[in-house]
């Protein structure tokens, strides 16, 4: 018999090489809590547009905007863009809103923007909602061609700017505990920790812990939640 570990050996050294030993048995603890316990941690991120840093300027290379409904289902006809129908859907409905960098005609970098609330299977499980002046970002991918050159940290503080102008002007996110390129790339960006997220699920069953300082900024989980239909 063969078992098949949750993670692969060339992966767990590269996170020691870059952030040490201790890095490096905090991912395979979590890699097997989640397989074996069905324990998933996130950190929860906030971020609001008067923290963001100046210096974000994209890189005159590239085209910087909101996606129309049309763009987005062009797009996911090429199944590179991990585009499902389903978010043409989101797109047609007008309550998800995706930002994109666009190189030409190429999708270099993409994130999704939920108002107002998102369902638990965008969400670890967990449904949330939030105040009219929030909303969430998820589902973001850079192209394997742009990746180390920040354009996700970019498209995330230029979505919010141009969000704000329509009064949304903060955003919330959820973050792997232990993806530390992530979280760094967060705190660059001017995001704030809120606390984790802890959610337990094993088939229809979940129960979740959420932080305090979330709750303190009208986000509501679970059954609290107030979750519109896509």
């Amino acid at each position: 018999m063969t078992i098949r570990l949750p993670f692969s050996w060339a992966a767990l050294a590269e996170v020691r090489r870059r952030h040490g030993l201790s890095a490096m048995i905090q991912r395979v603890a979590s890699r097997l809590a989640t397989r074996l316990l069905c324990l998933e941690v996130v950190e929860m991120v906030w971020l609001d547009v008067a923290d963001l840093p100046m210096s974000l300027v994209p890189d005159p290379q590239f085209e910087c905007r909101f996606l129309t409904p049309a763009e987005v289902a062009r797009f996911a006809q090429d199944s590179v863009n991990e585009i499902e129908p389903e978010f043409v859907r989101r797109a047609e409905v007008g309550r998800d809103r995706c930002f994109a960098i666009l190189d030409g005609e190429r999708l270099a970098a993409y994130g999704w923007y939920a108002l107002r609330s998102i369902e638990p299977e965008h969400s670890y499980g967990v449904g949330m909602s939030y105040p009219d002046d929030v909303a969430y970002m998820y589902k973001g991918l850079t192209m394997p061609d742009y990746r180390g050159r920040r354009l996700h940290g970019i498209g995330m503080a230029l979505a919010l700017r141009e969000l704000a102008a329509s009064g949304v002007a903060r955003l919330i996110s959820t973050v792997e505990w232990t993806n530390w390129g992530s979280l760094r790339s967060c705190q660059r960006l001017g995001y704030r920790r809120l606390g984790r997220l802890w959610v337990f699920r094993c088939r229809r069953f979940c129960r979740f812990r959420a932080p305090r300082a979330a709750h303190q900024r009208g986000v509501r989980f679970g059954p609290d939640a107030t979750v519109e239909s896509r």
